[in-house]
């Protein structure tokens, strides 16, 4: 898996408190924009601009650092699939 396989727009990421950058508590966020970090392989971190699902702030948007290690982890990234069944690549979206 490359790193840009990592993380989409409309992922939606169930983040505990180790997962991302000055975590203070387990949130579930979804993903709105991605800032940087997939580009760089050296860069432990993706910035991404989130809606908070949970946490008790539901609805806020947030800038938050989100470490590679944790994206890789079975159970954090959760992927919307099309009604239809059929995901389309990246680069050929309707």
């Amino acid at each position: 898996m490359t790193d840009r396989d990592l993380i989409r727009v409309g992922d939606t990421l169930y983040l505990g408190k180790a997962d991302w950058v000055f975590g203070d508590r387990s949130m579930t966020v979804r993903v709105s924009d991605i800032r940087y970090g997939l580009d760089d392989v050296d860069s432990p971190v993706v910035g991404i601009l989130a809606t908070i699902t949970s946490a008790g702030r539901d609805g806020r948007m947030a800038a938050i650092g989100v470490y590679k290690s944790a994206l890789t982890r079975p159970g954090v990234v959760q992927r919307r699939q099309p009604p239809n069944g059929v995901d389309f690549p990246a680069t050929e979206r309707p």
